[in-house]
């Protein structure tokens, strides 16, 4: 099956001052398209740096990395943006939704920037929101919407480009028990269903069990 993410001897140093660190040491990796990915690991192991790094937020000091079969190893800080925008769907524990803003218009926000019209922004966000089974609550600003509705217009946002890999980053750590469960099952039927590839970084074994795949960092 081919591989939408290739990583090959992956290195990642940060220098400051007199003191490096290694934080990724050749690394190398292939997640094929479609799959649902856990990445786990205790604190301080490389897994946040591995997911900037999949996610285009830095760049490996060392190494290559392909995306959807582009070399994306020595790209710039615009050109990498460009590619998140294009290739990359996010979703964060915190949601990041704008408050003051409706679920329709946080949802469109990733299209304003891609330079969409507005019609087609409406309309693509409104599919993205009834596919999470948000359709009647358009109008809702964050507010009004409960924790796991408020993640799902963050699940929504994260579809509206139609994205090659969706990132998820503690996506449920900020949810209570059985929302959790709502969100995961939303999540493993966005892969099962629709085909989507999903990388998730987890420090909760119980989510990462609804993976197909674990990946452990140590």
């Amino acid at each position: 099956m081919e591989a939408v993410i290739s990583l090959r001897d992956v290195q990642k140093r940060y220098d400051s001052g007199e003191v490096s660190m290694l934080a990724l040491d050749g690394v190398s990796l292939d997640i094929p398209r479609g799959q649902f990915v856990a990445i786990v690991g205790p604190s301080g192991s490389g897994k946040s740096t591995l997911m900037n790094l999949i996610g285009c937020l830095d760049r490996p000091t060392a190494g290559a990395y392909t995306l959807a079969g582009r070399d994306v190893s020595e790209l710039d800080a615009d050109e990498r943006a460009r590619v998140r925008s294009e290739l990359l769907g996010f979703i964060f524990q915190g949601f990041n939704l704008l408050p003051r803003t409706s679920a329709l218009e946080n949802v469109e926000m990733p299209l304003a920037y891609l330079g969409v019209a507005g019609e087609e922004r409406r309309a693509r966000a409104t599919r993205a929101l009834e596919l999470v089974g948000l359709g009647a609550r358009l109008a809702n600003t964050p507010s009004q919407l409960s924790g796991g509705q408020q993640q799902r217009v963050a699940i929504a946002r994260a579809l509206v480009t139609e994205p090659e890999v969706l990132l998820a980053d503690e996506p449920t750590g900020n949810l209570d028990s059985r929302t959790t469960e709502e969100v995961l099952a939303m999540l493993q039927w966005l892969n099962r269903e629709r085909g989507i590839t999903i990388v998730m970084v987890t420090h909760e074994p119980d989510v990462a069990q609804c993976a197909s795949r674990i990946i452990t960092v140590k």
